[in-house]
């Protein structure tokens, strides 16, 4: 059913999708706000009211894609008690959204400088990278790590580390596959910032 007039909220759900349509079809380089808008059925300057900018458009897709991102680990983070499993989960889970945004655009470098964007799509896209750390940080603090804070430093570093080297050339250098990275990746993050009581087994 097509967009009613005046329901401002649907009109920018068409403009985000025909964003993500052409972002997986041609990527960011040829993300262009003339191209959303015959994509949406919308007149360019339609767009322009929503989303000042290309950048602004483009961080509001990347905390949408971050969004469903926790909603699809959430059940299993309030569920899980073991970190390695929970690792191969999140980096996983992570690997899939950096091929589609992170390459362009690192999210946590954003929350540093949010004036770069309008008001309103920093915050959406700070508040889902808050969302989406501060459920990773409960859980490390539920299974008693020392510096949760500090556990979700190198977290987050190594799945962003694993994300780009399977998602670009660099995997064709080594004949490991993403089960064999990730798997000693987890066993490495867990023996290192459990504490020494726990033991993780490989599963």
């Amino acid at each position: 059913m097509p967009t009613q007039w005046g329901d401002r909220e649907a009109r920018r759900r068409d403009i985000l999708e025909a964003g993500r349509m052409l972002l997986r079809e041609n990527g960011i380089g040829e993300l262009q706000m003339r191209g959303v808008a015959q994509r949406a059925g919308v007149g360019l300057g339609t767009v322009y009211t929503y989303f000042a900018t290309k950048e602004a458009l483009y961080a509001a897709m990347y905390a949408e894609r971050l969004d469903r991102m926790l909603a699809e680990i959430e059940p299993e983070l309030a569920a899980a008690d073991d970190l390695g499993e929970l690792f191969v989960l999140i980096a996983t889970a992570y690997r899939d959204v950096y091929a589609e945004f992170g390459k362009e655009l690192d999210v946590l470098s954003l929350v540093g400088r949010k004036d770069d964007l309008d008001p309103a799509t920093a915050d959406q896209l700070v508040m889902a990278a808050g969302r989406l750390l501060a459920a990773l940080q409960s859980f490390g603090s539920r299974l008693g790590l020392e510096e949760p804070e500090l556990a979700l430093v190198v977290l987050w570093s190594t799945v962003v580390g694993l994300a780009d080297h399977f998602t670009s050339l660099r995997r064709h250098m080594h004949s490991y596959t993403w089960d064999q990275a990730v798997g000693m990746a987890a066993r490495t993050f867990v023996c290192g910032l459990l504490p020494k009581d726990v033991r993780y087994e490989s599963r």
